[in-house]
């Protein structure tokens, strides 16, 4: 987990919709331990002890893309947030998709990497 939140409002934003209990909350990286994503992603590649090349970031921002990019970290931008599609492409996203509507899509995006 890495956001620019601070944890408290990522838990109360993840426990709305079920997630919170499948979250290890301390190997992540928030808005208080840092003001920007490169920084929060190794922080939570450092406190998780796994390597860039094992991990994806989902994202819905230019920052985001730029955390995980500066970390060696894929990226998986979704164009829910404020920033378009257009604009996650333009940042550098690896993938971006519209939403999360299709879940087997993002499953297989995340976990097969052949």
């Amino acid at each position: 987990m890495v956001t620019g939140n601070v944890r408290a409002v990522a838990e109360l934003k993840l426990d709305i919709f079920g997630l919170a209990t499948h979250i290890d909350w301390n190997v992540g990286a928030y808005g208080e331990d840092a003001d920007l994503r490169p920084a929060l992603v190794d922080l939570a590649l450092t406190r998780s002890a796994i390597a860039a090349a094992d991990t994806v970031l989902v994202g819905d921002t230019p920052a985001d893309i730029e955390g995980g990019h500066a970390n060696g970290v894929r990226v998986i931008a979704v164009a829910t947030g404020r920033s378009s599609a257009v604009e996650l492409r333009e940042a550098g996203a690896d993938v971006v998709l519209d939403d999360l509507t299709d879940t087997d899509l993002l499953r297989r995006l995340v976990f097969d990497r052949s």
